[in-house]
């Protein structure tokens, strides 16, 4: 026999010992005894003298008590009790069919837990039970035909049932008094395995204690060098090292141990009965290489009032970067004369306003330097200054050229935006002005590589 089975059975001899000596201490105070209990066959009170119905609407049994005790207090199975009327020399309580079982409880006398009907409860039948309380106790228990039967499982939790109903448990005992025979019982509890059995109840009080065997176990896992590793169970985050685990049912697992700057480690394990399984990770450090820097070239184009500009943008960038555009619609425009929106010449001319045919010349081109920065995952901004022009001018019916100061630009260029990179796929938009008078969209697409 192995140490656990020695140790079990030491315990279970240990434990029956204290329930014996705490049963003769129990009996000794309890002074309720039943002395007898039997059908009333020639009885007709519950279905023809005085009958009573049940909340179903159905004749209820009744069961005559025999005692002289006063204060005496029931409290029935779930059923319950539908009526009690106290008679001289008698109680009579009228019970549902199908009843179970009955508790009796004085103040002086103690409890007489769980006594089961001997008989089979039937409606509108008479039953006598000869009670003896206190003084009155007669030693006849040898000669009735029902018997003491006390049941301690493990865990104190565990449900208990008799002849399939569930018993109640109480301080992780279940007493009752019940008829001499062979009862079965079933004992079980979550993530216990269940046991189930049969009782044979005789001569002599049954005590005993049923151990249900654990299906389940624990799980230990910590990691080295460095504690704080987060731990997945089945890809489920459950906690950091040092970790341990609740009760977990008996199966396999794919445990995963991950922290920043190491390799992550899994592993499987099977959790057996009772056990407690204890992992321990030892994890490789590992710094991310640093990504290299990366080139960008985009085609590049700009639009502003019905005009486009064409151009492109190189660079380079890590977390930090540079980057140069050029753009221009190449093309060019001369003009000795100028004008503001409404004709007047303010330059190369008298002032007197000139007459425009509704022809249109423009030209743009810039130059922006900048920088670029990583914001986050596929995300960027730029931000960028240089040189940069636009000329608007207008064709006279004398096919000279004016040029509108208020649509025409040059000097300081400056510009902000944004770029998203997929993959090497690299799109940009952007804002774009020529000393805060011309403005401009831009758009750009290109690779990153």
């Amino acid at each position: 026999m192995t140490e656990d089975k020695q140790r079990i059975w030491l315990w279970v001899r240990m434990l029956s010992l204290f329930l014996f000596l705490n049963l003769n201490e129990v009996s000794a105070q309890n002074k309720i005894q039943v002395n007898s209990f039997q059908r009333m066959e020639t009885d007709v009170t519950a279905r023809v003298t005085a009958p009573k119905r049940d909340q179903n609407g159905e004749v209820c049994a009744l069961i005559r008590i025999v005692t002289t005790a006063k204060d005496l207090m029931f409290e029935a199975d779930a059923l319950g009790i539908t009526s009690r009327e106290n008679r001289t020399g008698e109680v009579w309580l009228y019970v549902p069919r199908g009843a179970r079982r009955i508790s009796i409880m004085h103040n002086d006398y103690g409890v007489l837990r769980n006594y089961f009907y001997p008989d089979i409860i039937e409606k509108a039948v008479v039953y006598e039970m000869e009670l003896s309380v206190g003084g009155a106790m007669q030693n006849t228990v040898s000669d009735t035909n029902t018997q003491l039967l006390v049941m301690r499982p493990e865990p104190a939790t565990a449900d208990i049932f008799i002849d399939e109903e569930k018993v109640p448990v109480e301080n992780g005992l279940f007493t009752a008094t019940m008829k001499k025979g062979t009862h079965t019982y079933r004992v079980e509890a979550p993530m216990y395995a269940s046991q189930a059995g049969v009782i044979d109840l005789g001569s002599e009080q049954k005590v005993m204690s049923v151990v249900l065997h654990p299906r389940f176990g624990y799980l230990e896992i910590y990691s080295l060098p460095e504690q704080d590793a987060k731990v997945y169970i089945d890809s489920t985050l459950v906690g950091t090292t040092p970790f341990k685990s609740d009760r977990m049912p008996l199966r396999n697992y794919r445990i995963k141990v991950e922290k920043d700057f190491f390799f992550p480690v899994d592993s499987l394990v099977a959790i057996t009965a009772g056990d407690t399984r204890s992992l321990t990770f030892k994890m490789t450090s590992t710094i991310k290489p640093r990504a290299p820097r990366r080139m960008l070239v985009m085609a590049d184009m700009g639009y502003q009032s019905s005009q486009l500009s064409y151009g492109g943008m190189i660079g380079f960038v890590h977390e930090n970067g540079a980057y140069i555009r050029f753009r221009s619609d190449f093309g060019s425009v001369s003009a000795d004369l100028e004008c503001d929106d409404t004709g007047t010449l303010t330059s190369g001319g008298e002032g007197k306003p000139y007459y425009n045919t509704g022809v249109e010349h423009k030209s743009r081109m810039s130059v922006v330097a900048g920088y670029l920065r990583h914001l986050w995952k596929p995300l960027y901004c730029y931000a960028g200054v240089g040189y940069g022009q636009r000329t608007l001018a207008w064709e006279t019916v004398d096919e000279e050229l004016v040029k509108n100061i208020n649509h025409s630009a040059s000097g300081a260029a400056g510009e902000v935006g944004l770029l998203l990179n997929v993959g090497k796929l690299a799109v940009s938009v952007g804002y774009h002005t020529v000393n805060f008078k011309n403005h401009e969209l831009g758009a750009s697409v290109g690779v990153m590589f």
